[in-house]
């Protein structure tokens, strides 16, 4: 008998021989480190030698649930993909919400490994803790709309998908991994990965329910925190009423969102509330939640767009920020086309849309002309140039196979010092919040194992104002008003990103997170699992996560303080207008201090010490501690 709150199985798969081993993890190696990216970095880690290459058959691709997937905690509905990223060759991983982490667990797993590459293309159906591999040759070159049509009309309505699309396949570095039409596991370009191993799709059926050790406390601790976010928490009306939409014009106004490729200001972008909010919300027709989710973020809208009607996933912030204040275009319908072809498609948004951006700039900069972009004017706000632009990218044709892989390497690829506009770091492009409003997310965007990551918290969640609350009393006397003061933030930095470690390893959204206190999380995995944590306990496997993480890309010869932030996102030189003028991010202070906290070296490496107070003494060795 499995742990509570786990199904006990992990499906192994070698895809060149076509086999799969069923494997149960311990009961200790679920305690010590969950599921989700937990799980998976361990696995990672313990299974992978350093030095693969990313698209080759020895890096691994991880699937995970978590122990609060598919159970009654808020928002126990994520799952992520773990992998050696093909975009900045160290540790990946790609959180994503919808049915398909559920459904995984309901189909007897909590996750699925594979190894090697298949000679056909194939899928992998999970059923009753059954795993069986099928050829995927009719499958084959569909989107992901068509993948999921004929999967269901297959095995039926009772099962999530998991897939890549015609990007995937093609295995370019934009490509990302898709479940219920517009759901993304996004980042670290996992799903070029996905392709390059020929798997098509995972289809998880639901044919087992999640034990649980104490079910009516979980379901009563439900109760009672979704009847608090309903009684005024305004965090909750924004994401239940506008979903993340709702940010856009308000980001833009403050600086959260960067604007013309992070050099402009809301003056910039006048025009910013014709894809905020309510202009979204008057295009939505109906509303959309992960599994059972209390909040609903999501939607689908329809809108004409060059005299086609589209019927699409209702885009988010950042998509909204990449298509539209990045490049000047205010033209909703338009934004909507471009997250639909990269939701067909299966790209990841916020990389498409800033190297959209990136080209963009090059191209006011005279580094590209027309006759390099094939007649393409890519002049700021110019929409119908944003669409097609993206159009070629996923189909890899035109001035789009410059860009298929991303704002680094098509930087590379044009050269004249195209890079001094590719805003990304260690090869990921940055998502749109700004650390000249919020300095602590320069730390994230630097210092966490995937670079450029928002989904990250940290001092920054605090700075923003919607931190993981319950948790201040342990920040040494930090305030988010003090976030210019760039030193004593190490710990609230420490604390809330392993907070947020934890929370995505449990399987549950960030959203409905920032929505309920600290206590919940460790109240509904006591439930669950039976485990009796305490905030300490969680604090540590949080900890543990982050330096497993780090440990990977130090074994890759990847280190944190290496990671090469561009100048303009810290500042430098500061803004002469809009609300952060004259703000330069003192990123190395930040940078030090956090150093110090997590008992690492001034470059970025645990010590022995720390390896061992958190259980890690087997990655001393590979890292000479």
């Amino acid at each position: 008998m499995s742990i509570p709150g786990t199904m006990g199985k992990i499906a192994v798969v070698d895809l060149a021989g076509g086999t799969v081993e069923i494997e149960t993890p311990s009961d200790d190696l679920y305690k010590t480190y969950l599921g989700g990216y937990g799980l998976g970095a361990y696995y990672l880690y313990t299974r992978q030698k350093p030095g693969v290459d990313p698209l080759g058959p020895d890096n691994h691709l991880g699937f995970f649930a978590s122990p609060l997937t598919g159970t009654p905690a808020i928002c126990g509905n994520r799952f992520q993909v773990v992998g050696k990223s093909p975009k900045t060759g160290g540790f990946g991983d790609a959180n994503c919400g919808g049915n398909f982490g559920p459904f995984l667990k309901f189909s007897g797993f909590d996750g699925c490994l594979f190894a090697g590459v298949s000679e056909q293309p194939v899928y992998l159906v999970l059923k009753d803790g059954v795993a069986e591999l099928k050829s995927a040759a009719e499958l084959w070159g569909l989107d992901v709309v068509g993948t999921e049509a004929k999967l269901k009309a297959l095995y039926g309505d009772a099962i999530a998908i998991a897939s890549v699309g015609p990007v995937g396949e093609a295995a370019r570095l934009l490509a990302c991994i898709m479940n219920d039409r517009d759901r993304a596991a996004g980042r670290s370009g996992l799903g070029a990965v996905m392709g390059s191993k020929k798997i098509k799709a995972i289809v998880a059926v639901k044919s087992q329910e999640v034990p649980l050790a104490d079910e009516a406390a979980m379901k009563e601790q439900r109760t009672a925190h979704i009847k608090a976010m309903r009684d005024g928490n305004p965090l909750y009306d924004l994401f239940h009423n506008f979903g993340t939409s709702g940010l856009t014009a308000g980001a833009v106004a403050s600086g959260d969102c960067p604007v013309k490729n992070w050099t402009g200001t809301a003056a910039d972008f006048p025009t910013a509330a014709k894809i905020s909010d309510e202009a979204v919300q008057d295009i939505q027709y109906k509303p959309y939640g992960c599994w059972r989710c209390p909040i609903a973020c999501g939607g689908f809208v329809k809108t004409q767009f060059a005299g086609e009607t589209l019927d699409s996933g209702k885009p988010e912030y950042e998509t909204l920020g990449v298509f539209g204040a990045m490049v000047l275009v205010d033209d909703l319908a338009a934004i909507c086309k471009a997250n639909d072809i990269c939701n067909t498609q299966g790209m990841d948004t916020i990389s498409v849309g800033s190297t959209v951006a990136f080209a963009f700039e090059c191209y006011d900069k005279g580094i590209l002309t027309k006759d390099d972009t094939g007649g393409l004017e890519l002049t700021w706000g110019n929409a119908e140039a944003m669409v097609t632009l993206t159009e070629q990218i996923a189909k890899v044709e035109g001035f789009g196979a410059v860009l298929a892989d991303g704002a680094k390497a098509a930087a590379e690829r044009i050269g004249k010092g195209a890079i001094e506009c590719a805003m990304q770091i260690g090869g990921t492009e940055l998502p749109m919040h700004d650390p000249r409003l919020s300095p602590g997310i320069a730390s994230n965007y630097k210092l966490d194992a995937t670079p450029g990551r928002h989904t990250q918290f940290s001092a920054w969640a605090a700075e923003a104002g919607f931190p993981i609350t319950g948790l201040e009393d342990r920040y040494g006397g930090w305030t988010p008003e003090k976030k210019y003061d760039y030193t004593g933030k190490a710990k609230a930095h420490r604390i809330q990103s392993a907070l947020m470690h934890v929370i995505n390893a449990e399987g549950c959204c960030m959203f409905g997170a920032c929505c309920i206190p600290a206590q919940a999380q460790i109240d509904f995995l006591n439930g669950a699992m039976a485990a009796g944590y305490t905030v300490d306990d969680v604090l540590a496997i949080g900890d543990r996560i982050a330096n497993l993480r780090v440990a990977f890309n130090l074994r890759e010869g990847l280190k944190n303080a290496d990671f090469k932030v561009p100048a303009r996102v810290l500042g430098d030189p500061p803004l002469a207008a809009g609300e952060t003028k004259g703000v330069t991010v003192d990123l190395a202070t930040q940078q030090k201090e956090y150093f110090e906290e997590m008992g690492w070296s001034a470059d970025g490496v645990p010590s022995r010490a720390t390896l061992e107070r958190l259980g890690l003494d087997f990655v001393a060795a590979d890292l000479g501690r």
